[in-house]
């Protein structure tokens, strides 16, 4: 009876994935722990359950993984400044090449470099944020 050994590990690595989210590699290890439990449930030999658990642990590895980390990847939002990326701002202190003006995004007013000379009351887009400045374009 290895069925309470497999409980165990299963365990283990379901606390060490918890401990590394995002990851998904001990997960892999604690599926293939759960199969072998399971098949030492049903009566199976040490072998077949080893077998098993490598088996179940690879193809996790190598098929489950992948679609986790891509799930993941979707799900993440930008938070804070790094959402203002992608946004429309409009200059309201115009911004030369090599010199810092001012946009307005969000209701917001931010220090801006760009590129290029933009005049003031032109619609830019949030390219980076240096620091605490934006990088814009037109």
């Amino acid at each position: 009876m290895t069925w309470y050994v497999w409980l165990i590990l299963f365990l283990v690595f379901l606390g060490l994935e918890i401990m590394t989210t995002g990851v998904f590699f001990f997960l892999c290890f604690s599926t293939g722990a759960l199969f072998a439990m399971l098949f030492s449930l049903l009566g199976a030999s040490f072998q077949v359950e080893l077998i098993v658990f490598c088996v179940v642990s690879l193809a996790s590895i190598l098929l489950i993984r992948p679609l986790f980390k891509k799930y993941v990847a979707k799900q993440k939002t930008q938070t804070n400044v790094d959402s203002l990326i992608g946004t429309k701002a409009i200059v309201i202190e115009e911004i030369k090449v090599n010199d810092i003006g001012k946009v307005k995004v969000e209701g917001e007013v931010w220090l801006a470099i760009s590129k290029e000379n933009i005049a003031k009351d032109e619609t830019v887009i949030v390219e980076s944020v240096d620091g605490t400045k934006l990088v814009v374009k037109k």
